[in-house]
């Protein structure tokens, strides 16, 4: 027991040992790899760049600028290479004992130390790069905008005239960035970058700038001074000449507005000349507008012309063409109304519209009156004349119509005297094949309704007999009769099928009149139906049932039997 204890006590001295051995070899390791950077830090030639650096001549901002630099450095060569070296010794004399959490502690430090350092050191060789670059480019853009100052002054001497009003403001503008050029240029060649970088950055803003006046005012100025000058021009020359070739423009104004025009086009020049280009656009396309109204308008009066001048050879054409489709339709009405009688206004609307046509071609004359004393313009006589084409349509429409109703009167008399005759010949027939089945009589309803067809049929005849004859009265009648002559079909050839199966019927029934009571019960009463009363429905209802309760279904069969052989009696 006591040497199984032993064991396991020196089992754990063990462990820790190697414990405490491996983190000792780790923590030294470590540490050795701090020093390496910490040397490999300390070897870069930071020193040699301040003094390149130095060489710049800095100023001011600059100077500051490259003074912080040189003091972080210095710190670090004096004090935190020191400090580092200081750390790491500390390092490993706790690495030496088991404080595990000290000496872990003490060796996050180191990192940072040497994290912090190397930080520094990047963000002074990072700035001095950064001055270096700053100088390069401040010298170059000396040259550069040197060149381009040069460049845009001589453009300005000798394009002045592209430039108009604005060459003193363009002047003005450039010589403020010559003075600050001299300014960036003074600064620059004193090392003080710092404050020569905010002029620069003003000055590369102005300078592109003044590029985009000098691209934009030579068309500015060209359509201020002379495309709105020859377009005023040109429409004072155009109306001139419109008026003299009879041209009227309503609520004329053009001169009024031309001078208001050239009014706003040199209140833009003087914007133009305090370099508002902004709003020189705006305005000028203000006059654009107000320009191309005017165009416009002369545009609307020379096309109208040409449409007045045809449309007034297609309004005298239509007021030819209806005035003769009136004179015609007048003889027609007087004609037809001698043996018509007219139910839609016809010859009223003829007479209103020959009355329309009538005004219509007053005031189309007194257009013209107007037109050639120059107290219309082409445009309002071309609304008026589409106004009048419009309504000459209209007439035309309602002529035709007109035509179209009566026109058709004879033809439609003709046809209904036909109609009525085949009518009467239907109800001859009809008469006719009733006798030939030598019924008993015929049911009252049924002659009620054949003679109110015949009476009808009269009717017709009259209508189409009288002095003036009402077509849409015969029509109509026309349209009842041929209704009630299909219904009168009808009902005769349902009344002699039930006459002929009655009589079936009966003769089938004799042969139960002996041995069935029913059946001759029923065949007594059917007799007096037929005979008497000429009800061939109710005779037929009476027998049916009476022969199906001695022979189930007979009275179908003979039903469906005569059906199928009978032949149509009209």
């Amino acid at each position: 027991m006591n040497l199984t204890v032993l064991a396991i006590i020196l089992g754990i001295v063990v462990i820790a040992y190697l414990a405490i051995f491996i983190m000792q070899r780790t923590t030294v390791k470590r540490v050795s790899a701090y020093q390496t950077k910490k040397e490999q830090l300390a070897s870069l030639k930071v020193r040699d760049e301040l003094v390149e650096g130095r060489k710049l001549a800095l100023t001011g901002q600059s100077l500051k600028q490259y003074q912080s630099l040189e003091g972080s450095f210095n710190d670090v060569k004096n004090n935190k290479f020191l400090k580092i070296d200081q750390q790491a010794n500390l390092v490993l004399f706790e690495a030496r004992g088991i404080n595990f959490i000290k000496t872990g502690h003490e060796l996050s430090r180191l990192e940072a130390m040497v994290d912090d350092t190397e930080s520094t050191i990047n963000t002074v060789r990072s700035g001095l790069t950064e001055l270096k670059k700053i100088d390069e480019a401040h010298r170059e853009a000396i040259n550069d905008l040197k060149k381009k100052y040069d460049d845009l002054r001589k453009r300005l001497l000798a394009e002045n005239f592209k430039f108009g009003p604005a060459n003193k403001g363009l002047d003005n503008f450039l010589k403020q960035l010559e003075g600050d050029y001299d300014e960036f240029t003074r600064l620059t060649e004193n090392g003080d970058h710092a404050t020569a970088s905010d002029i620069y950055e003003q000055l590369a803003m102005e300078t592109t700038q003044m590029e985009n006046m000098m691209a934009d005012i030579p068309a500015l100025f060209e359509k201020l001074d002379t495309v709105y000058v020859e377009q005023l021009n040109e429409l004072v020359q155009g109306h001139t000449d419109l008026i003299a070739q009879g041209y009227v423009f309503p609520n004329d104004t053009l001169v009024e507005e031309l001078e208001a025009i050239d009014a706003q086009r040199q209140q833009v020049l003087q914007l133009l000349g305090e370099l508002k280009l902004k709003e020189v656009s705006e305005q000028n396309g203000y006059i654009d507008r107000r320009i191309d109204t005017l165009y416009d308008m002369m545009e609307t009066e020379v096309t109208a012309r040409k449409e007045v001048t045809k449309n007034a050879d297609q309004l005298s054409s239509d007021l030819l063409r209806l005035r003769e489709q009136n004179g015609q339709l007048s003889m027609t009405l007087d004609r037809l109304g001698q043996r018509f009688q007219f139910n839609h206004k016809e010859l009223e609307t003829r007479r209103t519209l020959l009355e329309q046509i009538n005004a219509t071609e007053e005031q189309v004359n007194h257009n013209d009156d107007l037109l050639e004393a120059s107290e219309m313009s082409f445009s309002e006589l071309r609304a008026k004349q589409d106004s009048q084409l419009k309504r000459f349509s209209e007439i035309e429409s309602q002529q035709v119509e007109i035509w179209e109703k009566i026109s058709g009167l004879e033809k439609a008399q003709h046809s209904a005297r036909q109609f009525g005759g085949q009518y009467q010949q239907e109800i001859e027939n009809i008469k006719q094949a009733v006798e030939r089945m030598n019924l008993p009589g015929l049911p009252g309803s049924y002659l009620e309704y054949f003679f109110a067809v015949s009476n009808e049929l009269n009717r017709l005849a009259k209508s189409l007999q009288a002095h003036l004859i009402d077509m849409d009265e015969v029509q109509r009648q026309l349209n009842i009769v041929s209704a009630d002559i299909d219904t009168l079909k009808e009902k005769t050839e349902t009344l002699v099928d039930q006459a002929s199966l009655t009589e079936q019927l009966l003769q089938y029934a004799n042969r139960y009149r002996t041995s069935s009571d029913r059946v001759a019960a029923a065949s007594e009463q059917a007799r007096m139906f037929y005979e008497r009363d000429y009800s061939f429905d109710k005779a037929m209802d009476v027998l049916g049932p009476a022969l199906n309760s001695v022979e189930p279904g007979i009275y179908e069969k003979l039903v469906d039997s005569y059906m199928r052989r009978k032949t149509p009696l009209l």
